[in-house]
């Protein structure tokens, strides 16, 4: 799941801070045990653009992210090992840049095709955003077919069309790769261990892509007045991939909304939370009909799949197939991989299958849903290789979840002038 997020209060207002800064905040954790590298995020780090963090005495990475895309930062994240009852975390914060020096566990990137360039993973035209405007299509022009997030376990993409397909990279060895192999990876790659595509979506959702609904089967937000892709972090500790359908209608009379749906990669996880906003502009208000609205999240199918499910919202697969179609299955050996989505059991109407996927009618009835994706491929050295060991993971994977209560950074010291 998404891990421990824990929330800082202090005796300060940061936003209205203009000099360097140092706090302490108290990390509790209610259990008896040490809580390893648990996610770490306090918001209101404003006014600053250099950071340090010590937990019990000890420097631990951190990094300071733009969540609201101001141009600022805004919230502090870092992972911590929390010892039981408490850990005590010493914050200095510094108005001018400095390098950072952490090793890079996450990446994320959208990449433009360059018609000069003939490799397929050789591409060099960098974006950190891009939209297209109603009626145009970026899939052929975007390299990687969308924006790629990883961390060293696990990689996904997320498709630039009205469908979002969430598909899949498998790793052999624990490391950062997209930035090598641009999710095609070549002969010399792939004989150095590198990974590569695991999955075929097809017409599917991939894994846990959220779609609409037309009663009868998902659809992709099409009708919409752009659709963006934007690079909100980009490591060391998380990366995090934003997507947003602006003014969408499911149907031609239906009032429009925008979605925006956050992708946040963690290291050393496996899975992505998955956090889906429903908005309106400013002078209206989330109607009746649009949160009525019911949305599809699902996987999709494996050749020679078993399935399972505990029956509150976590759903998985395990299965083999090619990862490609049609002429491309000369060149590619079947790939055996497992998917899972985990929603809400408050937000799910009722279970669905269909002809590419299964998974969950949903509702967003107060316009915000926090889910979680899952994969795990046959291929890596560090990983699970049977149906009965990847749902067994889950289980553990979500009642850990469901084990951890909110925990709270207490007030601590303020010093200034560092």
């Amino acid at each position: 799941m998404g891990g421990m997020v824990l929330a800082g209060s202090f005796l300060f207002p940061l936003q209205a801070v203009g000099q360097d800064r140092t706090m302490t905040v108290t990390l509790q954790n209610p259990g008896n045990t040490i809580l390893q590298q648990s996610p770490v995020e306090i918001a209101g780090i404003e006014g600053y653009r250099s950071a340090r963090v010590t937990v019990d005495g000890k420097e631990v990475p951190s990094q300071l992210d733009d969540l609201d895309g101001d141009g600022g930062a805004d919230h502090l994240f870092f992972l911590a090992d929390i010892k039981a009852k408490q850990s005590k975390a010493t914050i200095a914060l510094w108005r001018k840049a400095m390098p950072s020096t952490y090793t890079k566990r996450t990446f994320a990137d959208i990449l433009l095709r360059n018609s000069k360039v003939k490799a397929k993973n050789k591409h060099d035209i960098y974006l950190s955003e891009f939209a297209s405007l109603r009626g145009t299509n970026p899939f052929p022009v975007i390299h990687q077919h969308g924006a790629v997030l990883e961390s060293e376990i696990t990689a996904y993409r997320f498709y630039c069309s009205p469908r979002q397909s969430v598909d899949i990279y498998g790793k052999r060895k624990r490391q950062l790769e997209l930035h090598d192999t641009e999710f095609y990876p070549d002969s010399v790659q792939l004989a150095a261990g590198y990974g590569d595509d695991v999955l075929a979506v097809r017409d599917g959702v991939g894994v846990g892509a959220l779609n609409g609904w037309d009663g009868k089967q998902p659809v992709g937000f099409t009708d919409c007045d752009s659709r963006r892709q934007r690079i909100v972090a980009n490591g060391p500790l998380r990366s995090i991939v934003e997507i947003t359908d602006l003014n969408w209608k499911p149907t031609p009379d239906a009032e429009p909304r925008t979605l925006t749906t956050r992708y946040t990669m963690i290291a050393g996880h496996r899975d992505c939370e998955v956090d889906v906003n429903v908005s309106v502009p400013k002078g209206f208000k989330l109607s009746e009909q649009i949160c009525a609205t019911p949305y599809f999240i699902g996987i999709t199918h494996i050749k020679g799949q078993q399935s399972w499910t505990d029956g509150h919202g976590l759903l998985a697969n395990w299965g083999t197939d090619y990862p490609v179609t049609g002429k491309d299955t000369l060149s590619h050996k079947k790939e055996t991989v497992g998917l899972a989505v985990s929603i809400p059991r408050a937000n799910i109407l009722k279970e669905i299958h269909t002809q590419y996927d299964d998974g969950y009618l949903v509702s967003i009835p107060d316009g915000h849903l926090v889910y979680h994706i899952s994969f795990c491929s046959d291929k890596e050295e560090q990983g699970y290789h049977s149906a009965d060991q990847w749902f067994s993971a889950l289980k553990a994977w979500k009642a850990k979840e469901a084990s951890l209560r909110p925990l709270k950074a207490r007030k601590g010291k303020e010093e200034s002038r560092l």
